[in-house]
């Protein structure tokens, strides 16, 4: 699991990329991403998301983002990554 809080302006993408790049090393079957300490979520970071999710896809591992709020949760929508994950993108109950 990649738990990832506060403010990622895109000062901070280095480091949500070096998060996922050290969860990718380990091979999980499954990744999660916790997103429910995050205040703000920068394109780049959105972006690293993205890809993250998309290399997940490729390479069988199972994609999940959660604790979103329903800001993220709507923009990472936008960007299509529903199509790459394997639970769908809803908020917490």
């Amino acid at each position: 699991m990649v738990r990832l809080r506060g403010e990622l302006n895109s000062g901070k993408a280095p480091r949500v990329r070096r998060k996922l790049l050290r969860a990718f090393a380990r091979a999980p079957s499954v990744l999660e991403v916790d997103l429910g300490k995050v205040t703000y979520l920068a394109p780049e970071n959105r972006a690293l998301l993205l890809a993250a999710a998309a290399v997940a896809h490729r390479s069988g591992t199972h994609f999940m983002i959660i604790h979103a709020s329903a800001r993220s949760l709507r923009v990472l929508g936008e960007l299509g990554m529903q199509r790459l994950m394997d639970a769908p993108l809803l908020p917490d109950p």
